[in-house]
């Protein structure tokens, strides 16, 4: 079973290389600590946090493994991680249920998609799936380290652990007040490094997303029970509910903050599946039994294949969700010297500045119109026609760059559905201009 799920993971890997702004500071940070060595006094002023700080501070610790490792290696730990816990699934519930464990986890689009992406999100998946008897240093060091928001997750667990008696309150004062010292010094201390301030940034993303509730800046959703509509599993036993409460409260307490996304729950993912793979393989065992449990394997059965496919389609849709990052590589050749505006959210990263010549930007404080934007050799931006027209005087297009616009079905033809693209970015020259020589 571990195949068809490290294949996914791979070709997730391999397809959508390129990644977008809300992914981009580990991945700068990674290039930026692969690129310049261990020259920190000379370089560490041009890393690229420090000329484009984001809205919070993020830890470095993450990026620190991962230059080491490499980015491939992310998605081999995560694989690694649910390969652990489907051995403890096994050993509770059998290996029917640990073989659908591992079918939903494989087919699984954002599961696999997010483990290998450079997100603050995927690296406490590798942590997350030690038992429950052997969790609380790891835990600690996730919650103080990465996801400070994971306290009401694991906190949970830890309650109900405690509630159960399988853990004493030495036992958990033994081990959690040492590794939360440690964890606190080692983020503290490599992070006021590469920051160059005193800094915790899992207490800054704390204070900035729940205390000042500004992460409803970047969208809201007006129902606390958003997530609980593709989330929660629909069948449940005895054995699965310590699993499951937790979980429910989790995403229950998380869906309060005005902003939601489905990445903000995936820690929960491999919990859900194992809940929904118990139900799926009752169906199973009960086959013979009853003409229900014939109509149920069969939709058991439909909603894998379905799953896989509904991955395969968001694969293709989504390795055209960075038409920045591909078409990038078709100017790298060009030895000119060259001044050049990139939109980071079109998955646009210092890993594809792989002409010395050179020399790009992203600030995020200028836009058309902005009288810095004539400076530019090129413009890579939206392509809005307005915000292009505010650039006729200095700038001409290129090229429009495409990427996903939208999915028609039909019916009547096969396949049934067809995948349109669109006119998303565009490429601007900039004309000659006497104020502005080359």
């Amino acid at each position: 079973m571990a195949e068809p799920r490290a294949a996914s993971g791979k070709s997730l890997l391999f397809l959508l290389i390129s990644v977008t702004l809300l992914h981009s500071f580990n991945l700068q940070a990674v290039h930026d600590i692969l690129y310049h060595r261990l020259d920190f006094e000379k370089y560490l002023p041009n890393f690229s946090h420090h000329e484009f700080p984001g809205v919070v501070s993020r830890t470095f610790l993450g990026p620190v493994f991962l230059s080491t490792c490499l980015r491939g290696c992310l998605g081999v730990c995560v694989t690694l991680s649910l390969w652990r816990m489907q051995r403890e699934v096994r050993r509770q519930f059998g290996s029917t249920v640990a073989g659908l464990f591992c079918l939903t986890c494989a087919s699984q689009f954002h599961l696999m998609f997010y483990s290998t992406r450079p997100l603050p999100i995927a690296l406490p998946i590798v942590l997350l799936a030690f038992p429950v008897g052997s969790f609380l240093c790891p835990s600690t060091l996730v919650i103080i380290v990465f996801r400070s928001e994971l306290s009401l997750y694991l906190g949970l667990m830890l309650l109900m652990s405690l509630l159960s008696r399988r853990l004493g309150i030495l036992q958990l004062l033994y081990y959690a007040i040492p590794a939360g010292a440690l964890s606190l010094a080692l983020t503290v201390g490599i992070d006021s490094f590469f920051w160059n301030k005193l800094i915790w940034p899992e207490d800054q993303v704390l204070w900035y997303n729940t205390t000042l509730n500004k992460s409803s800046n970047w969208g809201i959703s007006f129902t606390s029970l958003n997530y609980f509509y593709s989330a929660l599993p629909r069948l449940l036993d005895r054995r699965t509910r310590t699993l499951l409460l937790p979980t429910v409260g989790f995403i229950l307490l998380y869906s309060f903050l005005p902003h939601k996304e489905l990445r903000f729950i995936l820690y929960t993912f491999p919990v859900l599946n194992i809940v929904a793979a118990r139900g799926c393989s009752f169906i199973l065992n009960n086959y013979h039994k009853y003409w229900m449990y014939k109509l149920g394997s069969l939709i058991v059965v439909g909603q894998l294949v379905t799953n896989a496919a509904y991955s395969s389609i968001s694969l293709y849709v989504s390795h055209h969700n960075y038409p920045g990052g591909m078409y990038i590589h078709c100017f790298s050749s060009m030895s000119l010297f060259i001044l050049m505006y990139l939109l980071p959210k079109t998955g646009v990263s210092h890993f594809l500045e792989l002409n010395r010549n050179w020399r790009y930007d992203k600030r995020e404080d200028i836009g058309p119109g902005h009288p810095d934007m004539k400076t530019y050799s090129y413009v890579l931006m939206e392509a809005n026609a307005t915000h292009i027209a505010l650039l006729k005087d200095s700038h001409v297009p290129l090229a429009f760059i495409q990427g996903y616009s939208n999915m028609t079905l039909n019916a009547f033809q096969f396949p049934f559905f067809s995948i349109n693209l669109g006119d998303k970015l565009v490429l601007l020259e900039r004309v000659p201009d006497p104020e502005h020589p080359s």
